[in-house]
């Protein structure tokens, strides 16, 4: 052979499909890439011309008389490829060439009409016609483009057995043919070669099988010691899943031989496990690249690189297997096993994706595809029959409806927790196993699925593995302003959680009366306007298609003011579903069911995050909750809890008539619809509650029994109007402006409404005085600001402080998205 390197090129049928499509082709195949080297190239059919030529047999079988019109088709079909490419001197010895092949294909087919059946001999002098036809013309293309070129018949020297649809390559024989049929080949011409098509020693027609000009490709590589192989297709490589399954699939940019081979074993489209075969002995690199994007780097294909860190690289699957159980196998011996159940489905020609292996059980699992099921089931019948008889089998039986899901990496025995990770995955995202299988060697890790969960078995794992990232599904609940504000940031956000590895998918939102689900993603954008198109709910509907939805790390948002959603949350919580909310109906409840929800929490595994429900954005739950848990003693808690009554205080200290200021805070967006809910206090003894709670009852006299109802409040409404209408309320409003005005001038310090756990046992509510000298914090609020001081054991004369604005719709909503985030990470 010459010294120049080689470079084997396939093009597949789509590449070829059009006129315009075989010029990129020739430009393609003569590029800058392949300067200096012999070219090879192998086509295919024309796009289409298999599948006609097939319909063709078909038709002749069941003598429709089809068979003429299809066979007509295709011929006018390369009749014009030969008008459109080929020099004009040159046409008429083309259409002499196809005509004489056509001929013959129109030969064959009347004989297949006539004995109304087709065997494989016959079929496969059928089908290679299309790569027989295609070639001569894809080469007349490059010469009409100014390169000499020459069109190589693969019947000539790729040798195989006569096992006509997918016949066993002769690796030696072709090796030598092929060096000698390219000795034959001007240095510089292109040698186009078609694919697919091979023969027996005795010059009968064979095919390869599926992918077969793939094969045809890197076998002439192999054969030719080329210095690589690139196969052209219409994709951007090999993926690192099905796009149709997760449409976030990318393209690979490496893999080893092996991976690559596991890939195509466990169903990826792009390579047949055999594609690889010729290369690996000489490590020649494959090159998986996209003609309608050769720009696209493509996915390359060699032997394993030394350093490369343990990982998975995609998720695959086979779709519709059946797992065939053999119960009772512990009665052979191991080689015995091998012989008696593996050699009666090799010789049938009947392949196994997946082995599993019960020894405690004595059981074994086949999984095989759902066409080869009934078979297998009657071979190993057969070959086990005395076993069978004698009751030493219990049983061999079929469970269809399977899926067998794989991932495919390197490095598996070295990565600890690889696979607990993998199953772990696979039980966030509710997906039941029915057989598990790590092969011998270091690339795979399978198991058999229910076949409609196949889907989401692999998008779970691709997430997880290929993509490394966290996802979580998340649901709204309440769709007013603070829902919406959430949304917003939701999708504000998702960019940048993305890139921090996390996938917050929003599934559904709802309010009152309607729900708009889709599991797939909603546009946090549009969801809650969609509201009016979605279905009818309420709670019960509600809460059956939370509890039923089956989707990994689903996170509820109760963004709602409503107890009888608060009374949902420990519901959820069992049922493994995480709640974040700011609702304080929730977090006030009774000292009992606080304490079943949180029960409810640890039973089902799920975080119950409600930071937003005190403090706003100032963290002071975690803290606290942290401090406890490191061993801290909270001594004391002093704090103003409520910004608008912060407000309302500041404004008056600052001249403000009573009513004035809380027309003000109204204004300001600070209050409830109806002020008195704010005014009276409740609000700030709900969050009382909650931070005495908190610090549980280890903090001298702190007693975490309590409730809302439990809390010395203080209410700020006049009795008189308690019970009168909100426009009675606003009118007669100004009546207490005086006496507030009395009590701050009799006061010698600011007054704030400062909320008090005493060291003392102490749990209270009320507007007081607070002394104004430096560095006293709550003093020196300003407008809606907030503020906490909280004192323990181990701080000792040095309070911890916390200070900030007080809730808004977009503080708050800021806090239930981190509370999210939070509640995700911890499903991990």
């Amino acid at each position: 052979m010459p010294d120049r390197p080689i470079h084997v090129a396939k093009f597949g049928g789509t590449s070829v499909g059009t006129p315009d499509r075989v010029r990129r082709v020739v430009a393609l195949a003569t590029g800058d890439e392949t300067a200096g080297s012999r070219r090879v190239v192998v086509s295919s059919a024309f796009g289409g011309v298999t599948d006609r030529l097939l319909a063709a047999i078909e038709a002749a079988v069941g003598r429709t008389g089809e068979h003429r019109a299809i066979l007509a088709e295709v011929r006018e079909r390369h009749d014009g490829a030969v008008s459109a490419l080929a020099d004009p001197d040159e046409r008429d010895a083309l259409r002499a060439r196809l005509g004489a092949l056509f001929s013959e294909v129109g030969e064959l087919l009347y004989g297949v009409y006539l004995l109304r059946q087709c065997d494989a001999r016959f079929r496969d002098a059928i089908v290679s016609a299309g790569e027989r036809a295609s070639v001569p013309v894809v080469a007349a293309a490059f010469r009409a483009a100014g390169h000499d070129a020459v069109a190589l018949d693969a019947v000539s020297f790729v040798r195989t057995d006569d096992a006509f649809g997918e016949a066993a390559v002769d690796p030696e024989e072709t090796r030598r043919l092929t060096r000698a049929a390219l000795a034959e080949v001007p240095p510089d011409a292109v040698a186009v070669v078609t694919g697919f098509v091979a023969s027996t020693a005795d010059g009968v027609t064979t095919t390869l099988g599926r992918s077969g000009s793939d094969y045809t490709a890197t076998i002439l590589a192999g054969a030719l010691d080329a210095a690589e192989c690139v196969i052209w297709t219409d994709v951007d490589g090999v993926l690192s899943a099905d796009p149709r399954v997760v449409p976030e699939a990318f393209s690979l940019p490496r893999l080893s031989y092996q991976e690559a081979a596991e890939l195509a074993h466990f169903g990826a489209k792009v390579l047949h496990p055999r594609t690889m075969r010729p290369l690996v002995r000489a490590g020649i690199p494959l090159r998986i690249k996209n003609t309608l994007r050769p720009e696209a780097p493509g996915t390359e294909i060699g032997p394993p690189e030394p350093g490369v860190a343990p990982a998975i690289r995609a998720v695959t699957a086979i779709r519709d297997a059946v797992l065939i159980r053999v119960e009772g196998v512990s009665v052979l011996e191991v080689p015995e096993l091998a012989r008696r159940l593996f050699g009666p489905l090799a010789d049938a020609g009947v392949p196994v994706s997946l082995v599993a292996q019960a020894s405690a059980e004595g059981s074994i699992g086949l999984a095989v595809r759902q066409a080869d099921a009934d078979a297998a089931v009657r071979l190993l019948e057969r070959a086990l029959a005395r076993e069978l008889e004698r009751g030493d089998l219990r049983a061999i039986r079929a469970e269809p409806g399977g899926a067998v899901v794989a991932a495919v990496g390197s490095g598996m025995h070295q990565a600890a927790g690889l696979a607990g990770r993998f199953f772990a995955t696979l039980a966030r995202a509710h997906v039941n196993v029915r057989a598990v299988a790590q092969g011998g060697g270091d690339h795979t890790i399978s198991a058999v699925v229910a076949d409609a969960e196949a889907a989401l078995a692999v998008g779970a794992l691709h997430e997880a593995f290929a993509m490394r990232r966290l996802r979580a599904h998340v649901v709204v609940v309440g769709a007013g302003t603070l829902g919406r504000r959430l949304l917003a940031l939701l999708d504000a956000q998702r960019a940048g959680l993305l890139d921090a590895g996390l996938n917050l998918v929003l599934v559904g939102v709802a309010d009152s009366r309607r729900l708009v689900w889709g599991p797939a993603g909603l546009d946090p954008v549009t969801a809650a306007d969609r509201l009016d198109e979605g279905v009818p709910t309420d709670l019960d509907a509600l809460s059956a298609r939370i509890v039923g939805a089956r989707l990994e790390r689903l996170v509820v948002v109760d963004a709602t003011p409503s107890a009888s959603v608060a009374a949902r949350h420990a519901g959820w919580l069992r049922a493994g579903v995480a709640v974040v909310t700011p609702n304080k109906e929730a977090t006030g409840r009774s000292a009992a069911a606080w304490t079943e929800t949180h029960r409810a929490a640890r039973a089902g595994e799920a975080p119950y995050l409600y930071e937003s429900s005190v403090g706003a954005g100032l963290g002071i739950v975690g803290r606290l909750r942290d401090l406890v848990r490191t061993g801290d003693r909270v001594r004391e808690i002093e704090g103003v809890l409520s910004g608008t009554l912060s407000f309302v205080m500041n404004r008056m200290r600052a001249g403000a008539a009573f009513s004035d200021a809380v027309r003000a805070a109204r204004d300001a967006g600070l209050t409830e619809p109806d002020v008195r809910d704010d005014l009276s206090g409740r609000d700030v003894a709900r969050k009382l509650a909650l931070l005495a709670r908190e610090v549980g009852p280890g903090g001298e006299g702190l007693a975490g029994e309590v409730s809302a109802a439990t809390v010395a409040v203080e209410s700020l409404v006049p009795p008189a109007l308690e019970d009168v209408g909100l426009d009675t309320f606003w009118e007669r409003l100004p009546q207490a402006d005086a006496g507030w005005r009395q009590r701050l001038d009799d006061a010698a310090d600011p007054l704030q409404y400062v909320a008090r756990l005493g060291a003392d046992g102490t749990i209270r509510a009320g507007v007081e005085a607070v002394r104004a000298e430096p560095g006293a914090l709550l003093a020196g609020l300003r407008g809606s600001e907030i503020a906490v001081v909280v004192r323990t054991e181990r701080t000792g004369d040095h309070p911890i402080f916390f200070q900030g604005p007080g809730a808004s719709a977009d503080v708050t909503a800021a806090v239930v998205l981190a509370d999210v985030v939070r509640a995700a990470e911890a499903m991990r």
